[in-house]
């Protein structure tokens, strides 16, 4: 089968992620093409793991919308001639919807990356022109996502395929993992190390862990948290800054970042906005719980106290109650929640599962 995934850049990023460790799978037994619209950064990318066998199409465009990009993609596509053309986030989406009601003998598939709320209003505008096109199928990441797309657009055609990633395996050796976490100016302690990972932006509310955390310090000042990422946002980062919690620690960009949760006990997630995060997945893989915020398809992964602990709100009083459950479990239970967040990959997540999956809508 020929098929193409059509992302903006393969930057840094969980959907990103997911694009490349998919069509690594896909191009076992099928022809594979990513075409990127816009421009990858040259240093934080994945297109070093993406599979030689793999065709890469770079176009490079530095403008979001204009009739000759939308020209060029339409030719490139028709070169390829694929079966199936998979396309990921917003702005490749508006391309391929369009591309959609001109190349018709084609299966289109969309993937819903991130919450219903950040597509509400690009489904307001499909809904309103399926009449003349309804040939896409929005497929969810999550359940919760897929009943609210199912609950307010019924009409238009959708399903749920979970994300799915192969077991993440640290890059560094135990040394260097050991010494970044030893290179804060708290003593790293087993059992009250929790990692946090993640640009610094709106969507990850990491003034939430901050607050959270410095109010734990009082109670558990052994306590300390990491928070891994780039600080998109300057003002949200003065303003995490300011919450001046001893017990919180900035890293900045950190290559290959997951590679941390080996040593970590839990992974804090504080998100107000998300889909299916992959770091998420790649915590579970390792066997490490997760503490998080109901944010998005975050409500479908964790469940509470089986293999993380997940807060009712997004109130620092809810978030720093559930860290200090986490801390309180007794040696036994946190390793019944380790164990249990890898049962919960290996069942759900495995990428070669979610291969099989997305194959079968391929073909319907």
């Amino acid at each position: 089968m020929n098929i193409v995934h059509v992302i903006s850049t393969l930057n840094i990023g969980g959907a990103e992620n997911f694009v490349v460790q998919l069509a690594n799978e896909q191009v076992r037994a099928n022809r594979v093409t990513i075409v990127l619209l816009g421009q990858t950064n040259s240093l934080r990318n994945y297109i070093r793991n993406v599979h030689p066998d793999i065709k890469i199409v770079p176009l490079g465009w530095k403008k979001k919308y204009s009739i000759r990009q939308f020209m060029e993609l339409y030719r490139h596509i028709h070169a390829i001639g694929p079966k199936v053309i998979h396309v990921h986030l917003h702005n490749p989406f508006y391309y391929v919807f369009a591309i959609s009601c001109l190349y018709r003998n084609v299966k289109y598939i969309h993937t819903v990356h991130s919450s219903f709320d950040n597509w509400k209003k690009v489904f307001v505008w499909v809904n309103r022109l399926r009449y003349l096109n309804n040939k896409i199928m929005h497929v969810c990441v999550t359940t919760s996502i897929y009943n609210e797309l199912r609950r307010t657009y019924p009409k238009l055609k959708s399903t749920v395929i979970r994300n799915g990633i192969h077991p993440y395996i640290p890059k560094r050796n135990m040394v260097a993992i050991k010494d970044f976490w030893n290179s804060f100016s708290k003593v790293p302690k087993k059992g009250v190390r929790f990692l946090a990972i993640g640009n610094i932006n709106r969507h990850k509310n990491f003034k939430l862990l901050s607050q959270s955390f410095k109010e734990i310090a009082g109670t558990n000042p052994e306590v300390m948290c990491v928070q891994v990422g780039l600080p998109l946002n300057k003002q949200l980062t003065d303003e995490v800054i300011a919450i001046n919690a001893p017990n919180v620690f900035l890293a900045g960009e950190q290559e290959k970042a997951a590679d941390f949760l080996k040593e970590t006990d839990a992974l804090v997630v504080s998100s107000v906005q998300e889909g299916m995060p992959i770091v998420v997945l790649e915590a579970l893989s390792m066997g490490v719980p997760v503490i998080t915020t109901p944010a998005g398809g975050l409500v479908d992964i964790i469940k509470e106290n089986y293999n993380g602990f997940i807060t009712p709100d997004m109130e620092v009083d809810s978030m720093s109650d559930a860290i200090r459950r986490y801390i309180a479990l007794p040696e036994k239970e946190k390793e019944r929640l380790s164990d249990n967040a890898k049962k919960c990959f290996e069942n759900h997540y495995q990428i070669k599962t979610i291969a099989r999956e997305y194959l079968v809508n391929y073909i319907v």
